[in-house]
């Protein structure tokens, strides 16, 4: 029985290895590509406050599980593909949908779906999945094998869990006072998230205290100001929307 309980505890705590370094590394390259190609500005990415992107950390699990099997090269690019945008695609659609926040936007992209996920993007993913198979899978499943050898690093784990687990909490109480808000104006609508970010820290420069830190882009976020914030946001929102409707109107009238 204890050997039993040993065996699911070193599972579980090599999953969390796993969704620890993908949460780190997934924030990144989220951080860079951001940089390089997207926003073309130093941005604190995700919906946590940290240094963490809980996504990546669930997607890496999902590849190092499929990395382990031994399968044709075409049949690993299909599961790439397929397992990440579907991650990609319940993780938006749960945010959409219960607390109003669009995490990502990527309405702009062709054949999109909802604005969640894209060809361009679920390509991406796939390539990503390979850079994982050749270079990042070797020393992974070699630093999940040979970490047991030094069990001081479980303290190392325990202050990550701890800094974790207290994002996560402030980070889905902001969530909950979006979508309190959303539900008691509206009652439909949603929270361009990354946005939101911006127009706090502008906020914030024109005379608020409590200035938003790159970690902490909600610091002061409560009270009067931030919900006029919201209110400023979703009529933003709204009047973004209008102009795509009108503009999309306009197209296929001509």
């Amino acid at each position: 029985m204890m050997e039993k309980i040993s065996n699911i505890l070193q599972i579980l705590f090599r999953y969390q290895i796993l969704f620890s370094f993908g949460t780190i590394l997934g924030w990144i390259i989220e951080l860079l590509w951001r940089r390089a190609f997207e926003d073309k500005r130093w941005f604190n990415p995700g919906f946590l406050q940290g240094p963490w992107l809980p996504v990546y950390g669930v997607g890496t699990i999902f590849l190092y599980i499929l990395c382990s099997f031994s399968i044709p090269v075409y049949i690993r690019a299909i599961l790439f593909l397929v397992s990440l945008t579907v991650l990609e695609y319940v993780a938006g659609l749960i945010f959409l949908k219960y607390f109003k926040i669009k995490l990502w936007d990527y309405s702009k992209h062709w054949a999109n779906l909802q604005g969640l996920i894209c060809p361009l993007y679920s390509l991406l993913w796939t390539i990503l999945g390979f850079i994982f198979y050749f270079l990042i899978f070797p020393f992974l499943n070699n630093m999940v094998n040979t970490f047991y050898d030094y069990p001081y690093l479980i303290f190392f784990f325990g202050i990550y869990a701890g800094l974790f687990g207290i994002d996560l909490w402030k980070s889905f109480d902001i969530a909950g006072k979006i979508r309190h808000y959303i539900v008691a104006t509206e009652g439909k609508g949603h929270i361009d998230f990354e946005m939101l970010k911006l127009e706090l820290s502008k906020r914030v420069r024109v005379g608020f205290r409590n200035k938003p830190l790159f970690f902490l882009p909600f610091r002061g976020a409560g009270g009067e100001g931030f919900r006029e914030t919201l209110s400023k946001h979703t009529a933003n929102i709204s009047k973004r929307i209008k102009t795509m409707n009108k503009t999309k109107n306009n197209l296929e009238k001509k």
